[in-house]
């Protein structure tokens, strides 16, 4: 099976596209940190940016790790974001439009599908960056079933408990690491995703998803790595840039928390696994990284 739309997936899990070496084992969404006199055990788990309840069929004590920690680390802190910075980061520069990006065959193509799939037209998303008006294409038939998507819903279970909110990365860093992609670029996956939307031969967000829920992050990641190289992407570039940059900010910055108390970090699947994954930067500083279940 092949999926070209390579952005969309990386929307979903934060994903990149790792080669797995096959020397270690990545099989479950959970993981226990200890060790490196650490007083009490922390906790990383991998999120998949889904409503699906699927998605919240937690394995056995993923539920109470999230209750008994202190501290509920992410990768944005939606409460120290600016939400007038925030909507002018989602668009272009000035000057550059989807109309100005694709041409009329094209445009015409992705407003018929945003007309007879979403109800929307397509003038309403012009100036938007097209990363983000891809991913309503390739998520437009996921189940909706949960109020927030799973990274969420933690936030506000977490904000609802009284528990310390940590944020591993700023705005702005996110902002850069989509920035990275030139809008062409973003705008040809675009046209990609509503050309293939549909097609038998393509591996659906609901496959995703099913490989995402048993865990097997080795699968999920080799599955993405496969199927990176139709992509009109560099890949040595997105992954500099969506994931060994935001692995090393991410565990360099939980390690202050990991030493107040037990921590429930939740971050995007993707960047769990392989040589350059969070699990084995925390490894190289002395931690004990091993699957909770």
């Amino acid at each position: 099976m092949k999926n070209k739309h390579i952005i969309l997936l990386f929307l979903l899990i934060n994903g990149v596209f790792v080669a797995i070496n096959g020397q270690e084992s990545y099989s479950s969404l959970c993981w226990k940190i200890t060790g490196n006199k650490l007083e009490e055990t922390s906790y990383l788990y991998g999120t998949f940016h889904s409503q699906d309840n699927r998605v919240f069929q937690f394995k056995e004590g993923v539920e109470e790790a999230f209750q008994q920690a202190d501290i509920y680390a992410m990768e944005l802190n939606m409460d120290s974001v600016n939400r007038s910075e925030m909507l002018d980061a989602m668009l272009m520069d000035s000057g550059q439009t989807l109309k100005t990006l694709l041409s009329p065959k094209e445009y015409d193509l992705v407003n018929q599908f945003f007309i007879d799939s979403v109800g929307m037209s397509l003038f309403l998303f012009n100036k938007m960056q097209p990363i983000i008006t891809t991913q309503i294409v390739v998520t437009k038939d996921l189940n909706q079933e949960q109020q927030n998507a799973l990274d969420l819903h933690w936030f506000k279970e977490a904000k609802k408990l009284g528990k310390e909110l940590v944020g591993l990365e700023t705005m702005k860093e996110q902002v850069n690491a989509f920035k990275s992609i030139p809008v062409k670029t973003q705008a040809e996956e675009l046209v990609k995703a509503v050309q293939d939307y549909g097609k038998q031969e393509q591996m659906s967000m609901d496959d995703m998803l099913a490989i995402y829920i048993s865990g097997d992050l080795d699968s999920l990641m080799t599955v993405i790595d496969v199927n990176a190289e139709s992509s009109s992407i560099s890949m040595e570039k997105f992954n500099e840039a969506f994931l060994y940059k935001r692995n090393v900010n991410m565990a360099n910055r939980v390690e202050e928390y990991l030493r107040k108390g037990s921590v429930f970090m939740a971050v995007g699947a993707a960047h769990l696994p392989g040589e350059k994954g969070v699990i084995e930067l925390l490894r190289a500083k002395g931690y004990h990284v091993e699957p909770l279940n």
